[in-house]
C-alpha cells in the first residue's frame, strides 16, 4: 500500500527592499495560499533576544527574534515585511500563545526563517545580514 501525504516544503528568501528587509517565495503557486505563522530564530539558539512587553519569554529563550500567528482564514502573501503584523482570524483563546515581537537583526548573525501556511504548508530559510548592509540566503534552513 502506498501511502501519500498533502504537505509541501518551500523555500524563503530574505531581501532587502526599499530598505526594509523582506521574505519571498520565488514559488508562482503560493501565490493564492496564506501565510499564518512566520517566525525569524537566531541560527546559534544562545544569541538570545531581550524580551519585550507582551513577548512569549520562554521562546526568546532559545534564540527567536519574531514571531506572529494567525488563525487558518488569514490575508498574507509574500513579500512580508519583516515585522509585519500578519493579518487573519485570531486563535482560540487557549491556541494564542508564542507571539514574539520584532527584535532588532545583529549584523553578522545567521537566523533561520520559518513560515506555515495553510494547516500543512512549510517554508524555510537561512540569512545574515552583512556589514555592507546586503543579505546573502543560505537556501534551506536545516532544523537541530
Amino acid at each position: 500500500m502506498l501511502l501519500t501525504g498533502c504537505s509541501y516544503i518551500y523555500d524563503i528568501t530574505a531581501e532587502l527592499r526599499g530598505g526594509e528587509l523582506v521574505f519571498t517565495s520565488g514559488k508562482d503557486w503560493f501565490r493564492e495560499r496564506c501565510v499564518r505563522e512566520i517566525a525569524v530564530i537566531a541560527a546559534d539558539r544562545r544569541d538570545r533576544a531581550e524580551a519585550a512587553p507582551g513577548d512569549d519569554a520562554s521562546r526568546g529563550g532559545f534564540g527567536m527574534y519574531w514571531r506572529d500567528v494567525v488563525g487558518y482564514h488569514c490575508a498574507n502573501r509574500f513579500p512580508i515585511g519583516y515585522g509585519q503584523r500578519l493579518a487573519g482570524e485570531a486563535l482560540p483563546e487557549g491556541q494564542a500563545t508564542g507571539t514574539v515581537s520584532a527584535k532588532p537583526l545583529k549584523i553578522g548573525v545567521v537566523y533561520d526563517v520559518q513560515t506555515v501556511s495553510g494547516a500543512t504548508g512549510y517554508g524555510s530559510g537561512r540569512f545574515v545580514i552583512r556589514a555592507d548592509g546586503t543579505v546573502q540566503n543560505f537556501g534551506t534552513s536545516k532544523r537541530d
